[in-house]
């Protein structure tokens, strides 16, 4: 049974911008002062940088050529056209890599090039550019190679092919490690020396920006490419966890609202499949919805069902394959569960909750196409770094995925662990990389060493940033609908938090098919009543007696229900009324 006192888990870390500041953007803004609070905590203290924020535009996407190496590679590429050479456009397994892959083969396709793509197998040979690649490219006659989210650092693949007489154009977005391959152009805006204004694409954003250059060289209409592939952009952005700011959030925007009339019969079948076919598509079904359809693919088998959906012409095929996909999401989901509970169990058996700063597990059972999204779940539940190691069948190697906190740069600790790592990848967030299983005791503890040097006691404390302190009564309908200009929601963009103190409970009730969730009618003065769901807590039922007072703290949303619209503060953490818990910044 909980009680309120079982209640106080996080800091909540209330954001306080310049008064001052935010009194000027209510002149400049027709919008409340708590709209202006929550764009001021964003970091938009700009007024044409908010204006930007709130009004995303295709037309406002930069330059291409602002990105170092983008006009010869759009030269070399205009010339194997022009030759009709052959084309081979390698990716990879991921979702960005799969709608990259799609993208840039559609895009050629249409320009009539002779064109391929490889993307490797999870399993058999990992990320990246590789040997079977290259060995791929040679087989076909290929005289050009262009990666889309790999290649920044495969200088023993890249360096193969050249040998063979095949040009490589690199297009990627991940962090450029020591050595970086020698490829013909590396297009990357994390590339040493590229001044590129937005460092935060996607891998499938850095291929759209390729893609749109070499449209600009071909004489295309630019307008109609940027419309007509922000869709797959969108995607492949929302599921790669990249911030949803400047570009990103405008490729975002634009896809989410070109998906329902997309006309890719490959993405309209995985609308159907995934109940989203006649809905108002949000950043959230994007990442809970298509994404994880698109990458059960290569998680559980090879990921060219998920690129054959994304360039079929045929509604049949296209059926087909989502429908496959669908059915591999729920293998998944099995697999994960699975996973994830061992992975529980070792850590409850060993103690490391209380003794690792940063969780390294592995086990010759897991699925190395699972292990990342159970890495993602460890890190959320216990707010600290998370490797999972999947060892192959002989127990002497394994491939791991790794996920991180905000306070700790997993690319950076890795490269420090280099010695130890046959390959690695990835960015701050988020990593791959394998490993030999003599290797492991010694990376665990060299990882853990590096966490203690770089973070403190508070950086394993959860935290919710708190934009502002609400009355019930202000928690209405419009408020609701004015907060919906800050969609699309995501990484570097989340939803804003509000806290409303000493809030009285009057109704409560579990709802769902297991009665999972909790229904709450929070009481208002002088305002009708304020209905709250509170995900995933329905066994605290208790900690909410009638007649309370609590302080909660929740998000602010449009609830539609038979055609209706009302308002929803949906939960995300409460106190006791007058907890000490609450912290400024």
């Amino acid at each position: 049974m909980y009680s309120v006192d079982d209640l106080n888990s996080k800091v909540w870390n209330f954001l306080r911008p310049d008064p001052a500041v935010e009194e000027e953007f209510s002149r400049l803004f027709p919008m409340s002062r708590t709209l202006c609070r929550v764009l001021l905590n964003r970091g938009l203290h700009d007024p044409d940088e908010a204006r930007r924020f709130l009004e995303p535009s295709l037309d406002s996407l930069h330059d291409p050529s602002l990105l170092d190496g983008l006009d010869w590679a759009v030269e070399r590429t205009k010339d194997a056209l022009d030759r009709n050479e052959k084309i081979m456009v390698h990716g990879d397994y991921d979702v960005d890599g799969i709608t990259s892959t799609a993208l840039l083969v559609r895009v050629l396709r249409l320009m009539g090039a002779d064109v391929s793509w490889y993307i490797p197998h999870r399993q058999h040979e990992g990320y990246d550019l590789g040997r079977l690649g290259v060995a791929a490219a040679r087989e076909r006659g290929v005289a050009l190679i262009i990666t889309v989210d790999c290649g920044s650092s495969s200088a023993e693949a890249v360096a193969g092919a050249r040998e063979l007489g095949i040009d490589v154009i690199v297009t990627d977005h991940h962090e450029v490690g020591k050595t970086m391959a020698p490829a013909n152009a590396i297009i990357n805006p994390k590339k040493p020396g590229c001044t590129y204004p937005f460092k935060g694409l996607a891998g499938v954003g850095v291929a759209y920006k390729f893609a749109e250059g070499l449209v600009r060289r071909c004489g295309y209409d630019v307008a109609v490419y940027r419309q007509r592939f922000c869709d797959l952009a969108a995607i492949g952005t929302v599921a790669d966890i990249v911030p949803l700011l400047d570009e990103n959030r405008v490729l975002v925007k634009a896809g989410m609202e070109e998906l329902p009339r997309t006309g890719k019969k490959g993405l309209r079948a995985l609308l159907e499949v995934s109940g989203l076919l006649s809905s108002k598509i949000s950043s959230h079904m994007l990442a809970f919805g298509l994404g994880p359809r698109l990458n059960a693919a290569g998680r559980l088998g090879h990921a060219s069902d998920a690129v054959d959906l994304l360039l079929t012409t045929d509604d049949g095929e296209a059926r087909r394959l989502a429908h496959q996909l669908d059915e591999k999401n729920r293998e998944r989901q099995l697999e994960q569960e699975r996973i994830t509970a061992e992975a529980l169990q070792v850590i409850s058996d060993q103690g490391l909750d209380e003794t690792a700063r940063v969780f390294v597990l592995h086990s010759q059972g897991w699925h190395p196409g699972i292990v990342g999204i159970v890495a993602s779940k460890l890190t959320d539940k216990y707010c600290r770094p998370s490797i999972l190691v999947a060892m192959d069948s002989t127990g002497m190697a394994g491939v791991g995925s790794a996920r991180s906190i905000a306070a700790f740069d997993l690319f950076d600790a890795l490269e420090r662990c280099g010695h130890l790592l046959d390959r690695f990848g990835g960015h701050r967030r988020a990593a791959g990389l394998s490993i030999s299983a003599d290797k492991l005791g010694e990376f665990g503890e060299e990882m853990n060493r590096i966490a203690d040097e770089v973070l403190t006691e508070a950086d394993f404390l959860p935290q919710i940033e708190v934009d502002a302190e609400l009355e019930m009564r202000s928690v209405t309908i419009d408020l609701a609908r004015e907060l919906q200009c800050l969609e699309p929601y995501g990484y570097g963009n989340r939803k804003p938090i509000f806290v409303s103190k000493d809030v009285p409970i009057i109704q409560r009730s579990r709802i769902g098919q297991t009665k999972s969730h909790l229904k709450l009618r929070l009481g208002a003065s002088s305002s009708r009543p304020v209905e709250c769901i509170a995900f995933g807590w329905g066994e605290r039922e208790d900690a909410f007696q009638i007649d309370s007072l609590l302080d909660l703290c929740y998000n602010v949303q449009v609830n539609q229900f038979a055609g209706n619209e009302t308002v929803q503060a949906v939960l995300t953490d409460a106190r006791m009324a007058g907890s000490e818990f609450i912290v400024d910044s």
